[in-house]
């Protein structure tokens, strides 16, 4: 057998003769027809084929070997098989050698049946869903096959498990099967029903799906959230959620029966289930009322679902205050009574309750006759200072209500409104304006002035004053001394007549008081404050004036002026750091000035710099004192110098020696000195300081210039080849001339005894210090020649001495004494 379509394999089963009989030809024939549709020729090399082309065309091809499929048995291989290849065929071998052999073979070819198509009860094809299909109603699903030989099976399964097999009709060539279905459960929603057919193993069974849609009515539907406590006024949103409908169940609110039609929701459908959402603002008045939320399917007819939530609203207390009595429509008087009471709506209930005067707490007083008891306030025997606005707070967890003002309206009679007596400067022939305002309910008021005299009360005449709303000024003039004194303003209104007028003293003026208790305060590099208390303003308006000056101890120089119009309390910036200032400070009115106070003050220094500063070429700080004292110092170091380098010159060998004799005087070290880190030829200077800036000048050397040594650098003679350290006169080597200077101890014998012979030829005591200079090296070519010619005196000077005059000189030098040391020539620059 072949299935249509696909390739068939006829085999040729012929006995041989023998093992090795040799085939020579094969043909192949088909239903008993006499000519061949199909040759194969093994005489020639290679074997030739030859094929009917009417009947097989091109398709065949005979297999003399066999493949895996037919092992060793040859076959005719037929592809794409068509209905009319079916038959018998017949197949003769010719051998070269043997008997010719005959074999026949049936071809049976195989038609498989169409695609199922599933029919509903209409005769409509289905593609993948069926129905819907309401609950509790019958389906009859249909599946057709077209086609196919032998005639097809059609089977319906569902779930592995086959439901129908049996072919309920067949026109011709198309068979169906017929599947009920019912009565349709909520099971049956998206169950899938297959259709499958075949007509042979050879075939592929061929199938066709379809999932049964299912109308259903919801199963459940709840109000999420429910139960709990909603705030007037805020916004909420409240959710339905219905479960089991299909389609999706139509979800409405209700409030106490009635639809919420106006409302904002939205719809959201999530598998089984849909949501439906509300936005709800509750008011006060939706406490106590059920909300309902009601689901039902669109396309049932059915009993709608629904869940039900009783609203539970809270809101800030609605407070109403009422009066009890009846009050006169232009008010009350002072004396009479009255009664107030909160009424309260609120839920929840009300926790306090709070009265409010002018925005001031009420609080119980039963003395001045204010009564607070629960939501009712008692005011006994009212006062003028208890009109004005009235209201009442009610508080509870949700907030605080207040209740509209009730105005209560106190008559009274005129009171001033500045309840001070007012004092007042005006000189003779003056004119001053009185002010005089009163407070009146009502407010429509009558006023008399009156001058007070030791005896009475003296009328001022109508003309003087005028009157507007509830004030009178009144033009007062000063005639003569009399008129100074005391002036009274009376108003009445219909209630009666002021009890206490307004006084007003005129009294002479004047220049004012000096101010009083000046305070410098907080003074910093660049600023002054100043407070002082004002004095009597002599009955004018004054204003204080504060004049700066700068001041160096014996002048001042003025800088600028500042005034207050309010009070005697200054700022005054923009100074000089460190500097004294004189502050003249009075006050003035039209009248005049008053005494000036004078204070001194002075700025505070400015603050040191913090950070990397250019080493000073002085150790000490200069004064002109110490400036004079350097230049003596300076000069006698040179002297020095002078006398190391005429004994240097004289020759090797006494250079030598005295480099050695303490008598000498010159102090040579053989190491010299490190250089200083920052690769200068200078010597450390090695000098006591203190931060005492202070120098005393005694017999014209500075106090602590005469506790130092001072070295000085002496040049190396580069021309004296003896010498040990000329060859080293190139480098930057220095050497120090050391200098005592005597503080007038060394004049005793004591002392002259105990120390050593000093540069001056003077006995150094152990208490004498020492200043080291540095002799400069860089020394001009003039100085030089200047030092030759020094030289050379000082030879032929000593050439006429023998060494025994030259010793007595040198003793009597160390006779002398330290101030008297003789200054010599010398061109060299020191520094200390």
């Amino acid at each position: 057998m072949a299935v249509k379509g696909q390739t068939a394999r006829i085999p040729c089963h012929t006995p041989r003769s023998s093992p090795t009989a040799q085939v020579q030809l094969t043909l192949w024939y088909k239903d008993g027809i006499g000519r061949p549709i199909h040759s194969y020729d093994s005489r020639s090399s290679p074997p030739r084929s030859w094929s009917d082309e009417r009947l097989i065309g091109f398709r065949a091809t005979y297999i003399p070997d066999g493949d895996e499929d037919y092992p060793e048995i040859p076959y005719l291989k037929l592809e794409e098989v068509t209905t009319e290849d079916a038959g018998v065929y017949t197949c003769r071998v010719d051998y070269k050698k043997a008997q010719t052999q005959r074999a026949e073979a049936k071809l049976i070819v195989i038609t498989p049946p169409g695609t199922p198509t599933i029919l509903r009860e209409d005769g409509t094809q289905v593609q993948d869903t069926i129905g819907p299909y309401n609950e509790g109603t019958n389906a009859s699903i249909t599946c057709q096959v077209v086609g196919g030989h032998p005639p097809p099976n059609v089977n319906w399964w569902h779930r592995e498990k086959l439901l129908d097999g049996e072919i309920d009709s067949r026109v011709d060539s198309v068979y169906r099967n017929v599947l009920q279905v019912g009565p349709i459960t909520r099971k049956d929603l998206d169950a899938f029903y297959v259709c499958q057919t075949v007509n042979s193993d050879l075939v592929t069974p061929i199938s066709s799906g379809v999932t049964l849609d299912v109308n259903l009515p919801p199963l459940s539907v709840e109000v999420l959230g429910s139960g709990q406590a909603l705030v007037a006024g805020e916004e909420y949103e409240v959710t339905c959620q219905s479960t089991g409908a299909r389609p999706p169940a139509t979800i409405t609110w209700w409030l106490d029966g009635e639809q919420l039609i106006n409302e904002s929701s939205r719809i959201e459908n999530q598998g089984n289930a849909t949501f439906s959402t509300l936005t709800l603002v509750p008011e006060k008045d939706y406490g106590g009322k059920i909300l309902k939320c009601l689901a039902q399917s669109p396309v049932l007819d059915h009993h709608p679902l629904d869940d039900t939530w009783e609203l539970d609203v809270h809101y800030v207390p609605e407070v109403n205050l009422e009066l009890l009595e009846e009050i006169e429509p232009n008010g009350m008087t002072e004396g009479e009574n009255v009664t107030m009471i909160c009424n309260l709506k609120a839920n929840p209930v009300v926790k306090k309750v709070s009265w409010y005067h002018k925005g001031n707490l009420v609080r119980q007083n039963a003395t001045a006759g204010v009564i607070v008891k629960d939501k009712k306030l008692k005011l006994r025997n009212i006062q003028r200072q208890q009109a004005g606005h009235y209201s009442c707070v009610a508080t509870n967890i949700i907030g605080t209500g207040n209740s509209e003002p009730v105005v209560l309206k106190v008559n009274y009679v005129p009171v001033c409104s500045d309840t001070t007596d007012r004092v007042l400067g005006a000189a003779k022939d003056d004119e001053v304006q009185l002010n005089c305002r009163v407070n009146a309910s009502p407010s429509q008021v009558t006023f008399s002035w009156y001058f007070r005299t030791p005896d009475n009360l003296i009328p001022i005449d109508k003309e003087k004053f005028t009157v507007k709303d509830s004030t009178s000024l009144l033009t007062y003039q000063i005639r003569k001394e009399s008129d100074y004194g005391q002036v009274l303003c009376f108003a009445a209104n219909e209630i009666g007549e002021q009890y206490d007028p307004c006084t007003f003293e005129v009294n002479p003026a004047g220049k004012p008081d000096a101010i009083d208790n000046c305070t410098l305060t907080n003074q910093t590099t660049d600023t002054l404050f100043v407070s002082c208390l004002p004095g009597f303003d002599g009955g004018l308006e004054q204003q204080f004036v504060a004049e700066v000056f700068e001041f160096d101890g014996t002048t001042r120089h003025m800088l600028f002026n500042i005034t207050e119009k309010v009070e005697p309390t200054f700022t005054i910036e923009a100074l000089h750091p460190g500097t004294s200032y004189l502050l003249g400070i009075y006050a003035e009115n039209i009248k005049g000035k008053s005494e000036q106070r004078v204070l001194h003050g002075f700025t505070l220094p400015p603050k040191p710099e913090i950070g990397p500063t250019t080493p000073s070429t002085h150790i000490f700080p200069i004064t002109p004192i110490l400036g004079g004292l350097i230049c003596v110092v300076g000069f006698l170091v040179l002297v020095a110098i002078v006398v190391v380098v005429v004994m240097k010159l004289r020759g090797n060998s006494r250079r030598a020696k005295e480099r050695h004799d303490p008598a000498s005087g010159i102090k040579v070290p053989h190491t010299p000195l490190h250089h200083s880190k920052d690769g200068s030829d200078g010597p450390d200077v090695i000098l006591c300081r203190t931060a005492d800036p202070a120098y005393e000048d005694v017999d014209g050397i500075p106090q602590k210039l005469k506790h130092a040594n001072i070295y000085e650098t002496v040049p190396y003679d580069n021309n004296d080849k003896n010498t040990k350290n000329s060859e080293n006169s190139a480098k930057d080597e220095v050497e120090y001339a050391e200098i005592t200077f005597n503080n007038g101890k060394n004049k005793q014998k004591g002392h002259k005894k105990q120390g050593a012979s000093g540069a001056n030829g003077t006995l150094r005591s152990s208490e004498d210090s020492t200043i080291y200079a540095t002799i400069d090296h860089t020394r001009t070519a003039q100085q030089q020649q200047e030092h030759l010619l020094k030289q050379q005196r000082s030879q032929q000077l000593q050439g006429t001495k023998t060494g025994k005059q030259t010793s007595g000189d040198l003793d009597s030098a160390a006779q002398r004494e330290p101030d008297e040391i003789p200054l010599m020539d010398g061109a060299l620059e020191s520094s200390v």
